[in-house]
């Protein structure tokens, strides 16, 4: 196993076999007849699996490193949860609320944020977080040429390409979308917590001016 997976990454090649997903829909809420209320999990092969865990692993170790990822990134990382998130609002604007002041949040979710994923924009995002050489070549490859299917109750559809987006079962996928969300802060003057792609933005409001930052910041949120 150690041979194939230096020679794929000396050389930068990926077998096929690596690139093809089984897409099992899981049910989240809502309507059962709607596509829309299923998450979709691709069933990818275990070997190209254990070599992303090799990866992922240095690549985790370079950006926690480097402390390149934002401290508002409470989603995948060591040491940070979901309820490190919640407490860490919790405590901000308990202490707003105890001062006297009022505090206004907004609650942001993208739509199919792992699919919609541009892969031209999250490779130059690579390189921009000092993933280079045989590692970017890599990833790069590995996300090309992708294909897919749903199986559902022994049946197949089709074989699709992928032409966006990082693989939702895959081990390199979650860490690819964290560097590729993570200069969602940029410019923004509010607070911003993220957990994955589920973002809160608040602010404290004491006057006009407060409130015009925030909506200033949330319409910066929805254009990025």
């Amino acid at each position: 196993m150690y041979i194939i997976f230096k020679k794929s990454l000396s050389e930068t090649c990926i077998p096929d076999d690596w690139k093809s997903a089984n897409i099992t829909p899981i049910y989240k809420k809502g309507s059962r007849n709607l596509a829309e209320n299923y998450r979709p999990v691709s069933l990818t092969s275990q070997t190209c699996k254990m070599f992303e865990s090799i990866l992922r692993n240095a690549l985790v170790e370079h950006l926690e490193k480097n402390a390149l990822i934002t401290d508002s990134q409470h989603g995948f990382r060591k040491g940070r949860y979901c309820l490190t998130n919640l407490l860490t609002f919790l405590e901000k604007v308990t202490g707003y609320v105890d001062s006297g002041s009022s505090v206004d949040a907004i609650f942001l979710d993208f739509a199919k944020a792992f699919d919609k994923v541009p892969h031209q924009r999250l490779t130059a995002k690579l390189i921009s977080h000092g993933i280079r050489r045989k590692v970017y070549d890599w990833i790069v490859e590995w996300l090309k040429g992708r294909h897919q299917r749903v199986c559902l109750r022994g049946t197949v559809s089709d074989w699709l390409i992928v032409l966006s987006g990082v693989p939702q079962g895959s081990v390199l996928g979650f860490i690819l979308f964290l560097i590729f969300i993570n200069d969602l802060d940029i410019d923004i003057k509010s607070f911003i917590l993220k957990f994955a792609d589920d973002t809160k933005n608040y602010k404290n409001i004491t006057d006009t001016s407060d409130y015009n930052e925030l909506q200033e910041d949330i319409n910066k949120l929805m254009e990025w």
